[in-house]
C-alpha cells in the first residue's frame, strides 16, 4: 500500500514544561493533559513546533488500550439516574410557556443550594446545579451590593467528584471525591480569589479545586473564509440565503466527489473482530476499490486497495475501524420493498465513494459541545411567518445562552482521553422546517439539543435523535414521546432533521424514513429542481453479535436516497444526516497518544486545512483551536465506567 498520509505530531518533552513553568518531571499522562493553552505561547522554529508535520508515521507495536467498561454503562449516582425526576407543575409551566425568558427556565430539574448568607465580608453566593442527575453544568451567583457576578462551572469526573455547597463552609463549595469531602476555596475574602484569579487567565478551561472542576471563559471560536461568508451573506444582506442556496447547489455541488473502479480480487476470510459487515451483492463479493483521500492510518491493506464493504482495525487506535464502499454495490435483495420509498441512484451518487469510521462503544463514550456561536437559539429563516411569534427572541423564548458560555473545543481536563473529534449538526439557519406539516408545528420545529444536561433547545418527537444518557448509553433514533419522559437522564442531545433510515416497528424490517424522497418536507437543502448531490455525514449505531458501534459516514457525494441505502447495508436500525455542503462541515479528525507522541489523522486528507498553524506549532480544529461549530468528542472509556 502506498505510505499512510503523514500525521501530524506533538510532542511534549520535559523541556518544554519547564519552560512552561513546571519545573519538576512530570508523568506522560500529566504531559498530554498538558492544555495546548499552556504550551502555545511557547513557539519552536518553523519545522520544530510542538505539533507539526514530520512525514510518514512511525512503525511499531501499539500500544494496549484502556480496559473497556463491562457493558459501557456510567456508575454515576445509580440510586440518582435510577430515581424517575418529575418536575413540579410550576416548573413544567415555566418549561413549556411560549414567553420571553433565559435558558435556566427550560431546566426542569435544577437544584438551587445556598452557599454562603455573605457574613464577614463575603459575598452572597447561590450554586444552581442545572442537572443533579449528569451532575456536569453549574451556575454560581456571588452578590455583593447590587452587583452579580455569574460564574458557569464544569465537573469533569461527576462519577467520583459530587459538588454541594452549605451554611457549613462560607468561603467556597464542599467536594465529595470518591466519598471524601474536601473543601473548595473560591470565594475568600481580602484578597484575589480563585475565581477571579481563573476568570482573569485567560483560558477557556481554567482550571479550580485542584483541577476538579473548571471555570468556563468566553473565547473567540475560529472560522473559515466560507464562514465569514455565508454568516456575512444571512445577516447583512437581504436575500442572503438566497445566495448561498445558489452558491451551493452549483459550486458545491460535486465539489468533493472521488470514485474507484472496482479491482479485481479475492474475498478475504470474515475477521473476528470489529462491526458486521457490508451487505455487498453477492456476485461482487471480494471486488476491491482504491481508497482516493482516505487519510487514515489502516493495517491490512498492503496493495493500496480494500475489500468492499470491510472493516480495517486503524494503527494505534483501538476498537477503532474503517471501510469503504459505493452505494451501488450493496445487495439488491435489501431494496425489494423500498420501491417509491427512495429515488433511483444516478450514475454519478452510485459510483461516489463513502467512507465509514466505526467506534466499539464498549471502549468509547461520545460526549457533544456547541461552538461558540453555532447552533445559534434565535429563529431561523427558515421559519414560516405564521409560526414566529415576534415577541420571543428566540422559539424557546431567548436569543442567547447566558448565562452559559460557549467554548467550542474540548476541555483540556478529557484531552489525555481523546481519540477523535468531528463536527455536530446544521446551523440554526438551516435548523428548522419551511414545509410540511412540521413547519406549521412547534414554531417551525426547529431541532434541538442538550449539552451536558442542560436543555438549550427543546427536543422535538418524530427528529432523528443522537443521544447520550446518563448511564454512559448511546443511541441514535427517533425521538419519542418516551424519550421526553426521560429528559431528566440526557446527557447530551443533537437533533437532525427527519431520519434517513428508520425501523418498522411492527415489522422489524428496515426501511427508508418517510421523507427522504419529499426535497422540502424533509429539510434536505435541495435545489429548486429538487435534487442536490453534496458531501454529507450521518451517524447511525450497528447492534450486532459482535457488539455495539458508533457509525460515521462520510459520503463524498450523495443524497439521502443513496445514504438510507448504505446505512442499511451497514445493519443500522435508524440513521441520521449531520451536515454537508463542505469538508468543514463534514470534518473528522483521529488522535493517537503513543511513545510521547501525539499525531493528528484526519478521515480525508483535505480535511487539514481546517486546523491551523501557527509560529510552527500545529493546532488541531475543536482541541488546539476554539471553534464557532459544534461538535462531537470521542473519548476513551476509564475503567469502571465513564467520568
Amino acid at each position: 500500500m502506498a505510505p499512510c498520509p503523514q500525521p501530524h505530531r506533538l510532542t511534549l518533552s520535559f523541556a518544554l514544561l519547564a519552560a512552561c513553568g513546571r519545573g519538576e518531571p512530570v508523568s506522560l499522562d500529566e504531559e498530554i493533559a498538558l492544555s495546548v493553552e499552556d504550551v502555545e505561547p511557547v513557539l519552536a522554529p518553523p519545522g520544530e513546533g510542538l505539533l507539526r508535520d514530520t512525514g510518514a508515521s512511525e512503525e511499531g507495536e501499539v500500544e494496549p488500550g484502556t480496559s473497556a467498561a463491562d457493558g459501557g454503562e456510567d456508575s454515576v449516582a445509580a440510586e440518582i439516574i435510577a430515581a424517575v425526576l418529575t418536575p413540579s407543575e410550576e416548573r413544567r409551566r415555566e418549561y413549556e410557556a411560549l414567553v420571553p425568558k433565559d435558558v435556566v427556565a427550560l431546566q426542569m430539574f435544577r437544584e438551587l443550594r445556598v452557599a454562603s448568607e455573605g457574613e464577614g465580608g463575603r459575598p452572597r453566593a447561590s450554586l444552581l446545579d442545572l442537572n443533579p442527575v449528569v451532575h456536569e453544568w453549574f451556575v454560581l451567583d456571588l452578590v455583593r451590593g447590587e452587583t452579580t457576578v455569574r460564574y458557569h462551572l464544569e465537573n469533569h469526573e461527576p462519577r467520583r467528584v459530587r459538588l454541594r455547597a452549605g451554611t457549613e463552609y462560607a468561603d467556597g463549595v464542599v467536594l465529595e471525591v470518591d466519598g471524601q469531602e474536601r473543601r473548595c476555596a473560591l470565594w475568600t475574602p481580602g484578597e484575589p480569589s480563585a475565581l477571579e484569579l481563573a476568570r482573569t487567565s485567560g483560558r477557556a478551561f481554567a482550571p479550580l479545586c485542584e483541577g476538579r472542576l473548571s471555570l468556563r471563559n468566553p473565547v473567540d471560536g475560529r472560522r473559515s473564509n466560507l464562514e465569514v461568508t455565508t454568516d456575512f451573506l444571512r445577516d447583512n444582506v437581504w436575500g442572503g440565503e438566497q445566495i448561498t442556496a445558489l452558491v451551493r447547489e452549483t459550486v458545491y455541488q460535486d465539489s468533493e466527489l472521488v470514485t474507484s473502479d472496482l479491482v479485481a480480487g479475492r474475498e478475504e476470510a470474515e475477521r473476528e473482530e470489529g462491526p458486521r459487515r457490508f451487505q455487498v451483492d453477492p456476485a461482487l463479493a471480494g471486488r476491491r476499490l482504491r481508497p482516493v483521500n482516505l487519510g487514515l492510518p489502516l493495517t491490512g491493506a498492503g496493495d493500496g486497495t480494500l475489500e468492499i464493504g470491510r472493516w480495517y482495525a486503524l494503527d494505534g487506535y483501538e476498537g477503532v475501524f474503517a471501510s469503504a464502499v459505493q452505494p451501488v454495490l450493496a445487495d439488491p435483495a435489501l431494496f425489494t420493498d423500498w420501491k417509491g420509498r427512495v429515488h433511483p441512484l444516478d450514475e454519478v451518487e452510485g459510483t461516489a465513494l463513502v467512507y465509514v469510521v466505526a467506534f466499539d462503544l464498549a471502549q468509547h463514550e461520545l460526549r457533544f459541545d456547541t461552538g461558540t456561536d453555532h447552533p445559534r437559539v434565535g429563529w431561523s429563516e427558515r421559519a414560516r411567518k405564521e409560526v414566529v411569534d415576534s415577541r420571543l427572541p428566540g422559539p424557546d423564548g431567548f436569543g442567547s445562552l447566558t448565562p452559559l458560555v460557549r467554548n467550542g473545543k474540548v476541555n483540556p481536563a478529557q484531552v489525555s482521553r481523546l481519540v477523535s473529534t468531528f463536527t455536530g449538526g446544521f446551523k440554526r439557519s438551516h435548523g428548522a422546517f419551511k414545509a410540511g406539516e412540521r413547519a406549521l408545528q412547534s414554531s417551525g420545529t426547529h431541532y434541538g439539543w442538550v449539552e451536558h444536561g442542560v436543555v438549550e433547545s427543546k427536543l422535538h418527537v418524530g427528529l432523528a435523535t443522537a443521544v447520550g444518557w446518563a448511564d454512559g448509553s448511546v443511541e441514535v433514533k427517533v425521538w419519542g414521546p418516551e424519550d421526553q419522559a426521560r429528559l431528566a437522564q440526557v446527557r447530551w442531545a443533537r437533533q437532525n432533521g427527519v431520519p434517513l433510515l428508520q425501523t418498522d416497528p411492527e415489522t422489524g424490517q428496515r426501511r427508508p424514513g418517510d421523507l427522504v424522497t419529499a426535497w422540502t418536507a424533509g429539510n434536505w437543502s435541495g435545489s429548486a429542481e429538487g435534487k442536490l448531490r453534496s458531501v454529507r455525514a450521518s451517524l447511525c449505531v450497528q447492534d450486532s453479535e459482535r457488539g455495539r458501534y458508533l457509525l460515521y459516514a462520510y459520503f463524498s457525494s450523495a443524497t439521502p436516497s443513496s445514504m438510507a441505502r448504505v446505512l442499511a447495508a451497514y445493519g443500522c436500525d435508524t440513521g441520521m444526516l449531520t451536515d454537508m455542503n463542505a469538508l468543514e462541515h463534514t470534518y473528522l479528525s483521529l488522535h493517537r497518544f503513543r511513545e510521547g507522541v501525539y499525531d493528528v489523522h484526519h478521515l480525508v486528507t483535505g480535511m487539514h486545512v481546517l486546523d491551523k498553524e501557527q509560529g510552527g506549532v500545529y493546532l488541531p480544529r475543536f482541541v488546539g483551536l476554539a471553534d464557532n461549530r459544534d461538535f462531537f468528542t470521542v473519548l476513551r472509556r476509564t475503567p469502571g465506567g465513564n467520568p
